[in-house]
């Protein structure tokens, strides 16, 4: 490994491909460090169940009165599984899980809570355990389960599109007689006198 040192003025005087790369290189960097996954696993993968599409639904309808649960869940499958993981699980950052859900800490808490009380009583198990968490602030779920909740999300997606939209066509929804406010100026501004 070698280091270097550049002051203000050697990045002044560089040519702006060797600015551009820099800036590039430093951001990927910054970046491979804030969302690198953790190293360690919380749990052996065998102690997180893995869980299947049709349980994956199972536990959506068990869900389907708690709106915030049912964001939680869906975003346990939210990030690709990594990967350079050797075991079966996929991690989830719990900032990006309370940004994305826009949740405080002990309501995301008892999301997590209710998510894998729905998981027990689908297969049957108290004792399972779909969800495992590490001191870095992840949430771990077995990759089939992300594989098995990105399955239904997709599902439902389909579901619920308009009839007639094909997949990556921009939808006209309908305004039902909706018109949207003028924007911009509610006078003719080229009829005002100058001062």
């Amino acid at each position: 490994m070698t280091g270097f040192t550049l002051t203000i003025e050697d990045l002044k005087s560089a040519p702006i491909e060797v600015r551009r790369w820099l800036v590039a290189r430093l951001e990927r960097d910054l970046l491979g460090l804030i969302s690198a996954a953790p190293t360690s696993p919380p749990v052996p993968a065998s102690a997180l169940a893995p869980c299947t599409l049709e349980e994956a639904v199972a536990i959506f309808d068990l869900l389907k009165g708690d709106f915030a649960a049912t964001h939680v869940f869906l975003e346990l499958a939210r990030d690709e599984p990594g990967s350079e993981a050797a075991i079966p699980l996929h991690a989830v950052s719990i900032g990006a899980l309370i940004r994305n859900t826009r949740l405080d800490e002990h309501r995301l808490a008892s999301c997590l809570q209710t998510i894998n009380r729905a998981f027990q009583a689908v297969c049957k198990d108290p004792e399972a355990a779909l969800i495992g968490f590490d001191q870095a602030n992840h949430v771990y779920v077995h990759e089939t389960t992300c594989h098995s909740i990105r399955s239904l999300w997709q599902e439902l997606v389909r579901v619920h599109a308009p009839v007639g939209a094909r997949a990556g066509e921009p939808v006209d929804w309908p305004l039902s007689g909706f018109q949207p406010r003028q924007l911009g100026p509610s006078e003719n501004i080229a009829t005002h006198q100058q001062y």
